[in-house]
């Protein structure tokens, strides 16, 4: 592994996201990777365990006790954790194949992050780590519409009417939204870092390559907020709202990648992609 692909952050980001890490607890370690939870995805966890239980499972499982459909709620919001956590651990697998190790992994309110103080700088290796965690989620989604399709959509086994066949349906709409929102090109995001990725092979330049897909998410991001007003009040009004939240949530984070890579210009000017890209 060469050192030229691995950039070094500022030296103070995991300081400067103090606010996830102050805020988060313990919970696991899986490989070498610590596995945190931060508050704000217990509000979420909540939220999803509710609409399940008084909205999903009541309306396609009906005749069901109370407590069976609370049950079901929050078996499905563990569902969206675990898959959250699979997600973010594809990523790790493969930055520990590029010699980037994360330090922690960090579930919160819209997602997952993986904190670590260096980044790739390799185009290609970029891509094929920002891609695996959208491709763990297919995997998962696959999997779960497949089951679900086969034992509990069959006739083979006469279980159409069970609620685990709710739970796998849900499995699989929810890593499917995963997979597809982190594919959306708005830095930070996975898609973002794969935009990233090839405007800097474009480029010939790192930190050029991070600041264009940095302005072209946030124009994104833009547009998902319109869309988010024009959909709560001609359409659903918590559907905008969310849509618009998690828009507020990819600018902020882009705003402050730009500023990271703001300072990281004068060190990095000038500088030819062939510097990042060379081969051990």
């Amino acid at each position: 592994m060469n050192n030229s692909e691995i950039e070094e952050k500022s030296g103070n980001e995991i300081d400067k996201k103090s606010w996830i890490s102050r805020y988060s607890m313990f919970v696991c370690k899986i490989g070498e990777v610590p596995i945190y939870i931060h508050f704000s995805f217990a509000l979420i966890f909540t939220l999803i365990a509710w609409s399940l239980s008084y909205t999903f499972f009541p309306v396609y499982y009906p005749g069901l006790s109370q407590l069976s459909y609370i049950v079901l709620g929050v078996t499905g919001a563990s569902i969206a954790l675990f898959s959250i956590m699979f997600h973010e651990l594809g990523h790790s697998t493969i930055a520990n194949k590029y010699g980037l190790k994360f330090e922690k992994i960090v579930l919160f309110a819209f997602g997952g992050i993986a904190l670590s103080s260096r980044e790739l700088t390799d185009p290609k290796k970029e891509i094929n780590m920002a891609f695996a965690g959208p491709s763990v989620s297919f995997i998962i989604c696959s999997l779960s519409f497949a089951l679900w399709l086969i034992v509990f959509q069959s006739r083979i086994f006469a279980l159409q009417d069970s609620p685990v066949g709710g739970i796998l349906y849900y499995g699989g709409l929810i890593n499917l939204a995963i997979g597809l929102f982190n594919l959306l090109p708005v830095f930070p995001s996975d898609g973002g870092r794969i935009l990233r990725a090839f405007l800097s092979m474009h480029m010939h330049n790192h930190v050029k390559g991070t600041k264009a897909a940095i302005r072209i998410g946030m124009i994104i991001s833009l547009g998902l907020v319109a869309a988010g007003v024009i959909i709560g009040l001609k359409y659903s009004f918590v559907s905008g709202l969310w849509l618009m939240v998690l828009a507020y949530f990819l600018i902020t984070g882009s705003k402050w990648y730009y500023r990271q890579y703001e300072n990281l210009s004068s060190s990095f000017s000038g500088a030819n992609y062939s510097e990042y890209s060379q081969e051990k």
